[in-house]
């Protein structure tokens, strides 16, 4: 049974439709319904948003109130007295986007941005606009040179300075066997693009 068909005669739906939060819930179930869920996905969903509904008026916080941190105390709370299961953070967060689309809570914060964000931001501008990459074949020299500086920079992007050809070299003695040919290439174009110190 999916979503559409366990709502039209789900008890526990029409209760919490008849509460004070009654609007978000139809909001919430017709997420449940475009994502396809199950009919028991689809009553744990409304089972936690329900108890998280009552925490948030037991605690004297307002529905304005609820962001991540707020989930989580809530996560806390429910996981003293029963298990949490695999799927409820998700489906606590699926809350989280619904209500932030209908405009009802604040936006998700933006994560800070780090000295790494803005070398993978030039990185990628100059693989577009200079090397005229598509986005896959992005993301795909990105997780090279990840993986490149998490070896050789631990200090992150104020070590890069001290990155020396043996450096280059070295991790490429160490790491074109690791994978296809093809991917050994692609390696050495990756760190070449991105370096002007790799070896040629």
């Amino acid at each position: 049974m999916i979503a559409e068909e366990y709502l039209g005669r789900s008890r526990l739906f029409r209760r919490l439709k008849r509460g004070h939060h009654g609007h978000l819930v139809e909001l919430y179930a017709a997420q449940l319904v475009k994502d396809e869920l199950a009919r028991h996905g689809t009553w744990r969903c409304l089972n936690l948003v329900g108890d998280l509904l009552s925490w948030i008026e037991r605690s004297r916080l307002k529905l304005t109130d609820l962001d991540g941190r707020v989930v989580e105390r809530y996560v806390k709370h429910r996981a003293g007295k029963q298990c949490i299961q695999r799927g409820d953070r998700a489906a606590l967060n699926r809350l989280l986007t619904v209500l932030r689309e209908a405009g009802m809570i604040a936006p998700a914060p933006l994560p800070p941005i780090i000295p790494e964000d803005r070398v993978f931001a030039g990185f990628s501008d100059y693989l577009r606009q200079e090397r005229g990459l598509a986005p896959r074949s992005i993301i795909s020299h990105l997780l090279v040179i990840r993986r490149f500086l998490r070896e050789v920079s631990p200090a992150g992007a104020s070590d890069l300075g001290n990155i020396s050809q043996e450096d280059v070299t070295g991790y490429i003695a160490r790491h074109a066997r690791d994978g296809s040919a093809a991917s050994g290439k692609g390696m050495c174009w990756s760190l070449r693009a991105f370096s002007p110190i790799s070896p040629s």
